[in-house]
């Protein structure tokens, strides 16, 4: 799956610290959607990736599903409440060995919908 906050320029435009909070709270909806055993990091400024080893597309749609449906709902900076949204892909790898550039550039296809 990868992940990109929709809109991060504002939100630093706001502060460095507002940009802070939203990635870690995208790090933590992506977290708890995402089962045990799966994987997330980040691999940029504010994308995400989260690699499970499920061959189910199910599975990965419901990770999806889960992290949209959180979309707009706000984080706190100070007194603010700031709308977060990601936009979230899911795509299946099927190269055995990957290297972190190969990683990167399919999830950034990915998000911009090319194939």
């Amino acid at each position: 799956m990868g992940v990109d906050i929709k809109s991060l320029v504002p939100i630093n435009e706001i502060s460095n610290e507002a940009g802070d909070i939203a990635i870690l709270t995208a790090l933590k909806r992506l977290e708890a959607a995402c089962g045990e055993e799966d994987i997330v990091f980040r691999i940029g400024g504010d994308e995400f990736v989260a690699l499970t080893n499920s061959e189910n597309k199910e599975y990965a749609d419901e990770i999806v599903k889960e992290i949209s449906s959180h979309n707009g709902e706000p984080f706190k900076y100070g007194e603010m409440e700031i709308p977060l949204s990601l936009h979230v892909t899911s795509y299946k790898i099927e190269e055995r060995v990957l290297k972190y550039s190969e990683l990167f550039s399919a999830m950034q296809r990915k998000l911009d919908g090319v194939k």
